[in-house]
């Protein structure tokens, strides 16, 4: 069985995807276990009662993680991740929701590289992470079975 596959060309400018997802005490410790990031200001509620965040907060590189996750449902599997540069603008909490969007910024024609903006924000609006990534297609790839 044949699977279409988006193209680079099927992609335009201001395309875009997003999603939502509650961030559990569970998806912290199963990132941080996969990361090997066990920073106490992600793991220890007493440590993190002590900083100037007053509990602890949500490993930055996981909104980052959400953000991949939005690219592969905007372009498919037929793009690879090429570059990205990211804003930590405000702290994730566990508890909190995140609110993830990609947006096609811009097509770069000789190189087939999308540039996308990416954005996310918090339950109440806030933004938390704010960045541009670079995204190349794979050419002809096929998904035959």
């Amino acid at each position: 069985m044949s699977e279409t596959l988006i193209t680079f060309d099927g992609l335009q400018v201001d395309d875009r995807f997003s999603l939502s997802r509650l961030i559990s005490a569970a998806d912290v410790a199963l990132f941080a276990e996969l990361s090997g990031d066990d920073n106490p200001l992600h793991m220890d509620d007493a440590f993190a009662a002590g900083t100037a965040f007053g509990r602890r907060v949500v490993h930055g590189m996981f909104s980052a993680a959400l953000i991949s996750a939005v690219h592969t449902r905007l372009t498919g599997p037929g793009f690879v991740y090429v570059g990205q540069n990211l804003s930590f603008k405000g702290a994730v909490h566990i508890g909190d929701t995140l609110y993830v969007e990609v947006r096609v910024a811009e097509k770069k024609m000789a190189k087939q590289v999308l540039v996308c903006e990416s954005r996310v924000v918090n339950q109440d609006g806030v933004s938390v992470v704010e960045g541009r990534s670079a995204l190349k297609t794979l050419g002809a790839v096929s998904l035959d079975a």
